[in-house]
């Protein structure tokens, strides 16, 4: 009987410290902000937004290549592997050759600015929507995209 007693202790005081109080909510205010165009902790999360490209392309892809490893910027090496990476994440499709797909400006054009029109539920973040990058960045990106061959 005596050794139950402590194993009760034992229990209780685990009770008691499982409920000693809530944690309070996780402060993200540390991690980067990748909005250019509203501070940080304003830009929500937004509804998905189709957009077609308007005009030709016109992207400048070492440009894109640049923004895209950039961890401050595309960030796109955190998920995917693409041509001439290093220390690529494994989160996303391989982007090697993305550009053999047979997708058009355009059809890449949407998939970059907001994926969650194509896949509802991707984890891409939605570049466009969100305002993470530029018209201009995002048509460089897509063009580094495209000539991944």
């Amino acid at each position: 009987m005596k050794r139950l007693v402590p194993i009760a202790a034992v229990l209780q005081g685990l009770t008691f410290a499982g409920s000693a109080g809530a944690q309070a909510p996780a402060d993200y205010s540390a991690f980067p902000c990748l909005s250019y165009s509203l501070p940080c902790g304003k830009a929500a999360t937004r509804k998905p937004l189709k957009k077609t490209l308007e005009g030709p392309l016109n992207g400048n892809a070492e440009k894109g290549k640049q923004i895209a490893f950039a961890r401050n910027r595309g960030n796109c090496l955190a998920c995917h592997v693409m041509p001439g990476g290093s220390q690529p994440g494994s989160r996303g499709p391989d982007l090697s050759h993305f550009g053999s797909s047979g997708r058009s400006e355009a059809e890449a054009y949407a998939m970059v600015y907001d994926m969650r029109t194509i896949n509802p539920e991707t984890l891409m973040p939605p570049i466009g929507t969100n305002d993470i990058l530029t018209d201009q960045e995002l048509r460089d990106v897509v063009a580094f995209l495209l000539s991944s061959k």
